[in-house]
């Protein structure tokens, strides 16, 4: 099971927690790959930690869709379901439409700027071929859009849920071929915002969100 040579640093959180936060963060981005098992007891050798932290963490993972389990075999690197990904989406945007309609009145300068700057970056690192720092940018753009609609349950649902498409938005970025079209859709939303067009800001988002859907559709079709 390759896995990066050198262990994470331990932080003040619990042993299950930080075995958790690791490997969702090693699936999401590619780390591991689906259909990868993963070994217990590798694992915990490789945290410092026993084995009982371990399998809770990836019991988290199981219950995320991120990992499944195959009786008397292992733990294995969930595959991408389109069909349940789907729904993610479905939801993901309603939500994101739901916080820009939340957030139109109070929108700032400041709010604005932060969603232009990570616009920049989305596309800035596309050009410099690094889709982990494109997707990053983009989260960062959504997670904002939940803040500012100044619900904090909005927000923590939100952020749940892009972890879930997480491996798709990195598939979407890695497999770009134009970086404007993220670039362009990102700037309707932020200029819409400003302007105070609120039906054209929730198009845009919706807009947005379903892109990478569509495309991975179009691929898979393609394969048939």
């Amino acid at each position: 099971m390759p896995i990066p040579a050198k262990p994470v640093e331990n932080c003040r959180s619990t042993a299950k927690e930080r075995v958790f936060k690791t490997l969702q963060q090693w699936i999401i981005d590619g780390t591991l790959f689906p259909g990868e098992r993963l070994n217990d007891v590798e694992l915990a050798s490789y945290f410092s930690v026993s084995r009982t932290p371990v399998r809770e963490a990836l019991q988290m993972l199981c219950e995320e869709k991120l990992v499944y389990v195959v009786p008397s075999s292992g733990t294995y690197v969930s595959e991408i379901d389109l069909k349940d990904m789907a729904y993610v989406y479905q939801l993901l945007t309603r939500l994101q439409v739901f916080a820009v309609e939340l957030c139109m009145p109070n929108v700032t300068a400041e709010d604005l700027q932060f969603l232009a700057d990570c616009r920049e970056r989305v596309r800035a690192s596309a050009l410099e071929g690094d889709p982990k720092a494109s997707e990053d940018a983009d989260f960062q753009f959504h997670h904002r859009l939940a803040e500012m609609a100044g619900n904090p349950y909005l927000t923590a649902f939100t952020d749940k849920l892009m972890l879930q498409v997480c491996r798709n938005e990195l598939h979407f970025f890695q497999t770009c071929s134009d970086p404007e079209e993220s670039y362009e859709g990102h700037t309707r939303i932020i200029e819409a915002l400003r302007e105070k067009r609120l039906t054209e800001a929730q198009a845009a988002v919706q807009e947005n969100w379903q892109t990478a859907m569509h495309q991975r559709a179009l691929e898979e079709a393609a394969k048939k």
